[in-house]
């Protein structure tokens, strides 16, 4: 009954500020003819019986940038509206850290939902109008800014420079990342940008969780940290990122 609540009550107020539904809980809202506003929100149902935890990403999905993407990755991002650029909403607002609104069964959540929504368009919004421009993507991206990881950066900036007429400074930016990635990353450089007592889990190291160690994990994890999960394939350059670099030498 609660998810069921959830649902329609974010749908309908996504649809009161002008966002419609695409797949899953993800909603987006046209700026103008190829960038489009954009809301994901995460739902935690394992941590309290009786409770889900929603949080909420603000981005902006770029359809030119997209395009591109897909067309190097073959995948298309439009169909579930996945955002060129995001935060999580509590890092726009003034604590700067992890945010989720804890709903519970059988409990009157008007002011969470009044809450949750108020902060979207409080801190939201702003964000959104911010980096509504291609010039300000770009710096992001170059800059490294916060919240910009290495996974999407190695991808999105050649495809950024790309756009800018730059194609060959895009290939320096891959020839970079390659070097990066054939290199064993540490534990540390891996925890970088989350909280110092978030948990590292690196698939392939032998100690493996149940669902049940999972959800204590999650239960006892301190306020803001984070699960940080890492593949197998750390520490070497995957075959997809050796695939994109090639169709990116081909771009005309």
């Amino acid at each position: 009954m609660l998810k069921k609540e959830l649902e329609r009550e974010i749908t309908t107020r996504c649809k009161d500020i002008g966002f419609k539904k695409k797949k899953y809980y993800n909603f987006y809202k046209p700026i103008n003819e190829s960038i489009y506003a954009t809301l994901g929100f995460g739902m935690a149902t394992l941590v309290d019986k009786g409770h889900i935890y929603v949080n909420v990403t603000v981005g902006l999905f770029f359809k030119t940038v997209e395009d591109v993407y897909m067309q190097l990755t073959g995948y298309n991002s439009f169909e579930i509206m996945q955002p060129t650029i995001g935060r999580q909403l509590g890092y726009l607002m003034p604590e700067e850290t992890f945010k989720q609104w804890d709903f519970a069964e059988n409990a009157d959540n008007i002011f969470l939902f009044e809450d949750l929504f108020m902060n979207i368009k409080t801190y939201g919004f702003p964000y959104q109008q911010m980096m509504s421009n291609f010039d300000r993507l770009f710096d992001a991206f170059e800059k490294r800014e916060r919240g910009i990881l290495n996974i999407g950066r190695d991808r999105y900036l050649p495809i950024l420079y790309y756009l800018k007429g730059d194609k060959q400074k895009g290939e320096e930016v891959i020839k970079t990342a390659i070097e990066r990635q054939g290199n064993p990353i540490s534990d540390q450089e891996l925890k970088k940008g989350f909280n110092r007592n978030s948990v590292l889990l690196r698939a392939g190291s032998g100690s493996k969780l149940d669902s049940k160690d999972f959800d204590k994990l999650l239960k006892d994890l301190p306020s803001g940290d984070s699960i940080i999960m890492v593949g197998s394939g750390v520490g070497k350059v995957s075959p997809e990122y050796w695939e994109f670099a090639e169709k990116y030498k081909l771009l005309e």
